[in-house]
C-alpha cells in the first residue's frame, strides 16, 4: 500500500499561507500599510482631494481615476445610470454640485460623475518596449 508524502503537502500549505499573508498585508493592489492606521489617512486624503478639487476651476480638464466610472442622469448614487467610462478618459466639466461634476459626453449628452473618483492629473504614458536590435554578422 502506497503512503502519501506528507512533506510535499506541508510545503503547499506553507506557500498558501505566505500568499494569504501577502494579500492580507499588501492587498490585491500592493498597497502597504493597510492596517488600522489607514482609515484616518484615507479620510484625510479624501478631504484634501475634495477641498483641492473645489478650488480647481471648472475649465481644467479632469480624468477618470478608477477602472470604471459610472455616469448618471442626476447627481446622486440613485440616479439612473447612463454609461460607464474607463480609466484615463478625459472629461470636460460643465458644473459642480455637492461633490458631483456635470460632464459633457458628446454634443447631445451630459451626465453626472462623482468628483472624488476623478483627477486633474493626466494618465501616465503607457510603456512601449524598444524595438529589437537587428544585428549584422
Amino acid at each position: 500500500m502506497a503512503k502519501k508524502k506528507q512533506s510535499s503537502n506541508a510545503i503547499g500549505w506553507v506557500i498558501l499561507g505566505l500568499i494569504a499573508f501577502g494579500i492580507f498585508q499588501f492587498g490585491i493592489q500592493g498597497k502597504p500599510d493597510r492596517g488600522a492606521s489607514s482609515a484616518p489617512q484615507s479620510a484625510t486624503s479624501v478631504s484634501t482631494t475634495q477641498s483641492h478639487s473645489v478650488s480647481t476651476p471648472l475649465n481644467v480638464p479632469r480624468f477618470v481615476n478608477v477602472a470604471s466610472l459610472n455616469v448618471r442622469h442626476s447627481p446622486s448614487v440613485s440616479g439612473e445610470l447612463i454609461m460607464t467610462l474607463p480609466r484615463g478618459t478625459s472629461l470636460r466639466v460643465l458644473d459642480r454640485q455637492d461633490g458631483w461634476l456635470l460632464v459633457d459626453l458628446s454634443p447631445t449628452l451630459e451626465g453626472w460623475v462623482t468628483e472624488r473618483l476623478t483627477t486633474v492629473q493626466g494618465p501616465a504614458p503607457r510603456y512601449i518596449p524598444p524595438a529589437p536590435m537587428i544585428g549584422s554578422r
